[in-house]
């Protein structure tokens, strides 16, 4: 591949920040760096600045040497970074006071990821595992003065097939169409980065997160941790301090005060003493509890089931020598109790067939609560800017404002920031937190699993005291690629198999269940219990009595109820979709680039057949002409249709199955996106939300009348309500329309009932088979005591492409001249005047920052208004002017 061979200089930088912190000295150097280039022929350098916390290609993009990285075909023609060796060096100084302390950490929070460690010269680590935090002694290598600390990265491609070559574990490579990297599967490393079918490779390397010296004298309190357990009216909260100390393999004494903040402006203290031997590397461990009145504290809650308080705990640790050194730490506690409740399904639904096997379900509070949210992947394909605090705070939020109770973090991304886990904590967002482990076989060599076992026990040790983690799962579908053959290893089935259960059982299971109290799942999908006691390999991983299940199938009609299996809890879900054309139109600039088959729109498709996929779903309910001058913009618009339908269905057929299946979750696939690319995402690289997340926000909605179109073409109805309170004769109304006309054809009202926690089958059936069906659909909405809102909600008995009287609509909008401000937003309200039905009305003002509160409308009504949220004040009438709309039109 050629590539530039220019020389570019670089001027010194040097940062260095001094922090005075709980009177022992810590200092943070954030690196000036300067990065090294080897090729493979001649040695040539390239000395550019670097950034810590950062990566190669951040800074090679900072100094103009590459271009974006993800515009046009970058991720390949950028892929020599990833194939040659780099060096960041780090010059700082150190003082003789600080010198004089009988303690110097080096810590390294984040090496990504096949490093060789220098300090002053002398060799002093080598990674492997970008997850892993790194210690390092460096009290005999640091000098008064100047200082040099290398880092000398490896290609990670390189590594990992070399790796290979000792350890082969299947699969050979990724498919083509990922234009990606193999053997992802021998590094600790986020598997993504090496290509998915939803996103780039971009193979990593860098110090991404953040590097510090401590210094000092006695001992400090490098981790705490916080668990709540209930017994009885009391919490009991299990604190544990980790240590670091200057002393190895010694008896030591130290003082410790803890003070949790609680209801009415109270503080519960305790002090102890303490006394601990150290091991050789100078860490120990204290354990005590704090106990706690019920009276004094409010419980965390589920985003939607209630708040979310969480209480200040500090703890201090004061060696018992003659010091001033004191060594503090602060959290935030949640109190929560949390089961996943794997228990005989009759009974819950009797000795039916739906009655058969293993519930699965999460009890929090003493609750069975239907989750319902979406899955996570990174938020950026670099990790250095995965923890953007922007960005994390636009996609949780956009979480919580459609109803979203869990978040799965997939295996094949990272373990995400401190901020992610404290923002799910405020906005009571439950994780499900997967092991990076994602669609490979791994190694069982004894150096992996080494490797493995350290990743687990920090991971398990740093995240658990986060209210919003709530279960740890070993895997993303192994089970399910072992049983199924995905990789080609039926014939060595026996030695992967007990490679998997060497992994996941005998080596992460026991590190997790020794250090946490949330629930421990093998792999996802899996059978849960059933799968453990077939082996942890179970025939049909799917069954659908037992477990988490995955399920895709893009040649059906994703529209249609009847196609999608029953599960006790779907965790993966989903159907893909374009990105706007605004999106699209930030990676690249070429008009000959926006259309289906070319070459542009064909490297960003990774999944295979995929653009025949959305095709196919398009064709069978939509008419889109592919000689259409605009049909590249239809194409985009029609595909957010079909996925925020095919979503629709799915999620409210699982939502609907509470009453009849005992289904208690549903976690599509997926939140967000890393790159401008089709995807299966609902929010797109950018922030900027599809249809599909509009329409989340309706089929997750606390209440919803859900109608299911039945095979034999009449509806069944259910009243769906996640309130801890029942709604007792409420009203549902179902006005069947023409597609001509804005005043119902006719209207029927009928009474709905449904328990707290609930989804229940309504004892009313419509019937379609008498009526003209070609040009009639049907809207459902309710009415009834304490419920402040429900969304309507639609049956088109017939595929769009063939009704009558749908005709071109006239569409007035008006934004009015009165805003208001909200916080930091400004919100505006827009209305908007039509003369008919409009299906899936679509409004955007890509031109200015904001969102509009819902999308993607059904209009039945001549009038409807609308808010519109941004942060800039922009003239009425100049956002007027800036609002465009598309709709479907047969």
């Amino acid at each position: 591949m050629a590539r530039s061979t220019n020389m570019y200089g670089l001027s010194r930088i040097t940062h260095l920040i001094l922090l005075n912190i709980n009177r022992y000295i810590h200092i943070i150097y954030r690196y000036r760096m300067i990065i090294y280039i080897q090729h493979n022929i001649s040695i040539t350098a390239i000395h550019i600045p670097g950034t810590v916390p950062g990566g190669v290609y951040s800074d090679l993009m900072k100094a103009g040497i590459i271009s974006n990285i993800l515009e046009g075909f970058n991720d390949v023609l950028t892929r020599w970074v990833a194939y040659d060796t780099w060096t960041y060096t780090g010059e700082f100084n150190v003082t003789t006071a600080q010198l004089v302390h009988k303690a110097a950490l080096l810590y390294l929070y984040g090496v990504d990821t096949i490093a060789d460690i220098e300090l002053n010269g002398s060799p002093v680590l080598t990674t492997n595992n970008m997850f892993l935090r790194y210690t390092i002694d460096a009290k005999s290598h640091l000098k008064v003065g100047q200082n040099v600390l290398a880092v000398k990265f490896k290609s990670p491609v390189k590594a990992a097939a070399m790796r290979s070559e000792e350890h082969f574990t299947a699969p050979e490579c990724v498919p083509s169409e990922y234009n990606g990297e193999c053997h992802v599967n021998q590094l600790r490393k986020m598997q993504a980065s090496f290509s998915w079918d939803w996103g780039p490779a971009f193979p990593s390397v860098g110090l991404w997160k953040t590097a510090e010296i401590k210094f000092f004298d006695y001992t400090i309190i490098r981790l705490l941790t916080a668990k709540t357990k209930k017994k009885g009216d009391f919490w009991n909260l299990i604190i544990k301090t980790y240590l670091e100390s200057s002393q190895k393999s010694a008896a030591i004494s130290v003082h410790i005060e803890a003070k949790l903040k609680v209801e009415g402006d109270q503080t519960i203290d305790i002090a102890k003493d303490f006394k601990v031997t150290t091991k050789a590397d100078g860490t120990a461990d204290i354990q005590f509890d704090m106990i706690i009145s019920e009276n004094v504290i409010r419980m965390w809650w589920p985003n939607g089931y209630g708040r979310q308080p969480l209480y200040d705990l500090q703890v201090s640790l004061i060696p018992q020598e003659d010091t001033a050194e004191v060594s503090s730490r602060h959290m935030q506690v949640g109190f929560r109790t949390v089961e996943l409740v794997e228990v005989d399904a009759s009974m819950k639904l009797g000795n039916s067939t739906a009655g058969r096997g293993l519930t699965f379900y999460f009890e929090v509070n003493g609750y069975p609560l239907f989750m319902k949210g979406s899955n996570w992947i990174p938020s950026h394909i670099l990790p250095e800017h995965s923890y953007n605090k922007e960005r994390i705070d636009q996609l949780l939020l956009s979480a919580m404002e459609a109803h979203m109770s869990m978040l799965r973090v997939w295996g094949g991304g990272l373990y995400e920031d401190d901020y992610f886990y404290q923002k799910c904590d405020q906005l009571g967002i439950l994780v499900w937190q997967d092991f990076l482990f994602a669609c490979n076989m791994y190694p069982a060599d004894s150096a992996f699993l080494q490797n493995v076992q350290l990743e687990i026990e920090q991971t398990v040790m740093h995240l658990q005291s986060h209210p919003s983690i709530v279960l740890w799962a070993g895997n993303n579908e192994n089970e399910a690629a072992l049983i199924g053959n995905w990789y080609g290893t039926s014939l060595q089935f026996n030695k992967y198999k007990d490679e998997y259960i060497k992994l996941y059982v005998d080596t992460i299971r026991p590190i997790v269940e020794n250090l946490d109290s949330n629930a421990y799942l093998v792999s996802s999908p899996t059978n849960g219990l059933k799968s453990e006691m077939d082996g942890y390999i179970a025939q049909n991983p799917y069954d659908p009595h037992y477990g988490d299940t995955h399920y895709y199938n893009y040649m059906a009609d994703n529209w249609d109820f009847n196609i999608y299996p029953m599960t006790r809890f779907a965790s993966e879900y989903g159907f893909q979709s374009m990105p706007s054309l605004h999106t699209i139109s930030q990676a690249t600039q070429n008009p000959q680039d926006l259309k289906v088959d070319s070459a542009y729109s064909k490297h960003r498709q990774h999944s295979p057949g995929g653009y025949g996929y959305i095709e196919n779903q398009i064709n069978r309910h939509l008419q889109l002409n592919r000689n259409d001058p605009d049909h590249f913009k239809k194409f985009i618009f029609y595909s957010q249709i079909v996925q925020a339908m095919a979503m629709k269905t799915e999620t409210e057929l699982y939502r609907q199955s509470q009453d009849e299946w005992y289904t208690m979750g549903a976690l599509y696939w997926q939140l967000n996106d890393i790159w401008q690319a089709p995807s299966w995402a609902g929010i797109e690289y950018g922030g900027k939300w599809k249809m599909m997340h509009y329409y989340a926000k309706s089929f997750f909605a606390p209440v919803l009348v859900s109608p299911r179109l039945l095979s034999s073409g009449d509806v069944d109805v259910y009243l769906i309500n996640d309130r801890f309170v029942p709604i007792i004769n409420g009203k549902i109304i179902v006005d069947v329309f023409n597609f001509s006309s804005l005043v119902p054809a006719s209207t029927q009202t009928y009474v709905g009932n449904a328990s707290p926690l609930s989804s229940k089958k309504q004892d009313f059936q419509i019937q379609l088979w008498n009526l003209p069906t070609d040009d009639i659909f049907l809207r459902f909405s309710l009415e009834a005591n304490g419920v402040r809102s429900s969304p309507y909600n639609f049956v088109f008995p017939r595929p769009l492409k063939t009704v009558k009287g749908l005709t071109e609509p006239r569409i007035r909008i008006q934004v009015s001249n009165q805003v208001s401000k909200v916080t930091n937003e400004y919100h505006y309200t827009v209305r908007l005047r039509v003369d008919r039905v409009v299906l899936f009305l679509w409004l955007e003002a890509d031109a200015v920052q904001g969102r509009f509160e819902e999308n993607g409308f059904i209009v039945t009504k001549p009038y409807i208004r609308i808010l519109f949220k941004g942060p800039e004040r922009i003239d009425a009438k100049e956002f007027e002017k800036k609002i465009t709309y598309q709709y479907y039109l047969n």
